[in-house]
């Protein structure tokens, strides 16, 4: 049986013993949790002591969440930035963003709206397509942000930033089709 330490302050990335980068190889990152995983189950523990069984259980949490948070090119961008002591989840920490960008963000805004209450597949498909090419452009600036950012290069922790904050807004586009999505596939299902 592995022996149990008390919650530590390691990062995801060593707890997943991976380098910290930007870069991960998600099959690597998943072959790696799922044997973590098997490691630290609680069902292992089940016959030792209380504290034992907590530590366990906060380790698999631990684990659990690092995954989740490495997996995602998102979140790991996210935690990188707060790893190097900007957390993108304050709102008050976000950068003044191009007016011109929060301009065409509201038109987006208000196109899919129309869309929606038109319920005009064809349009809803094509900002779908739209938002996903921006996607990927962020994506593409992120992987050359973080190689940047990995060679000491000071201004990419700034554009970083950006790019996280950026990258929320086609996000919630995103999320919002998806679950525009399954609301109609649901109606669908029903009639």
């Amino acid at each position: 049986m592995v022996a149990v330490t008390a919650s530590s302050s390691k990062t995801y990335f060593s707890l997943l013993e991976l380098p910290q980068q930007f870069a991960v190889d998600v099959t690597d990152l998943e072959r790696r949790y799922r044997e973590k995983s098997r490691n630290w189950h609680p069902d292992r523990f089940s016959r030792a002591p209380a504290s034992e069984r907590a530590a366990v259980l906060q380790r698999a949490t631990e684990l659990n969440e690092a995954y989740r948070t490495l997996r995602s090119d998102g979140k790991r961008a996210e935690y990188l930035l707060k790893l190097h002591g900007i957390d993108v989840s304050d709102e008050s920490k976000r950068p003044a963003l191009d007016p011109e960008f929060l301009g065409e963000i509201l038109e987006l805004r208000e196109e899919l709206a129309d869309a929606r209450v038109e319920e005009d597949s064809i349009r809803m498909a094509s900002i779908k397509a739209r938002i996903e090419a921006e996607r990927h452009k962020l994506a593409e600036r992120l992987h050359e942000g973080f190689a940047r950012l990995e060679q000491h290069d000071p201004a990419a922790l700034a554009e970083l930033t950006e790019i996280v904050f950026v990258q929320r807004y086609y996000q919630r586009f995103a999320d919002d089709i998806a679950e525009h999505e399954e609301k109609q596939a649901d109606h669908r299902a029903v009639l």
